[in-house]
């Protein structure tokens, strides 16, 4: 089981999706960004899940994790910002490899 933390403040936004689904599912995704190792994080709507998926519910959501992205995921935080030019959840995790040694980021 991947070991995931859910702010309160991303709960709450995750109990306000749940009142306009748009799919029956969130899949959060990760996967390497560049050959720098860095990794890149994805939520989207979902409408179909694998026999493979882990799910985690959220406030009336299903989250869905496939087996790739578990490790990846693995101490990972989701967090939900709002502020002045942007607003969303956010995918941290403080055991994953920090910055970019490509300069591409």
């Amino acid at each position: 089981m991947v070991n995931l933390t859910i702010t309160p403040e991303a709960e709450k936004a995750f109990s306000q999706l749940s009142e306009d689904k748009r799919a029956d599912f969130v899949r959060i995704s990760a996967g390497q960004a560049c050959g720098c190792g860095r990794i890149g994080y994805q939520m989207h709507w979902e409408t179909e899940r694998s026999p493979e998926d882990e799910e985690l519910n959220a406030q009336g959501l299903v989250l869905l994790v496939d087996n790739e992205s578990k490790p990846l995921l693995e101490g990972s935080v989701i967090d939900y910002k709002k502020e002045a030019l942007s607003e969303g959840f956010y995918i941290s995790n403080p055991n994953a490899p920090q910055g970019c040694g490509c300069g591409g980021h």
